[in-house]
């Protein structure tokens, strides 16, 4: 599966650490290895974090035409320019693994195998250390 991450941040954010620990850690390669349909659907994710005075809204868009979804994840400015790293990636990932989920479910997407979809993606996270294992 194709699984992008980018941002569009203030530098205060911190989500330039974020994005290098994505890259770091493997996530492109470990969706990259992963199917969980048969159409190929593809993420596209832009981690927002922009002050509050621009008044940005999310969005969320499925293309067709590359069969890609691709959502908005809003962060909270403050929080995450008061926050340390290990707290950022924190945020994040509870962000991610609250919100794609639930996006692609309301898409209900033919054959997608969202349980294991969400698994992997809270595994991913839990294993990178970014966020405490549930048990």
């Amino acid at each position: 599966m194709r699984f992008r991450i980018v941002s569009d941040s203030n530098v205060e954010a911190g989500l330039s650490e974020i994005s290098d620990g994505l890259f770091e850690g493997g996530f492109r390669n470990y969706f990259g290895e992963k199917s969980y349909d048969n159409s190929g659907l593809a993420l596209g994710v832009v981690l927002m974090c922009r002050d509050p005075e621009l008044d940005f809204k999310r969005r969320v868009r499925f293309s067709k035409q590359d069969n890609t979804l691709y959502v908005d994840v809003m962060l909270d400015l403050q929080q995450m320019s008061l926050a340390d790293a290990a707290k950022r990636r924190r945020l994040v990932a509870e962000k991610l693994t609250a919100e794609i989920p639930k996006i692609i479910a309301k898409y209900k997407f033919k054959d997608f195998d969202l349980s294991t979809f969400s698994s992997d993606l809270q595994k991913w996270f839990e294993e990178n250390g970014w966020v405490g294992s549930r048990g």
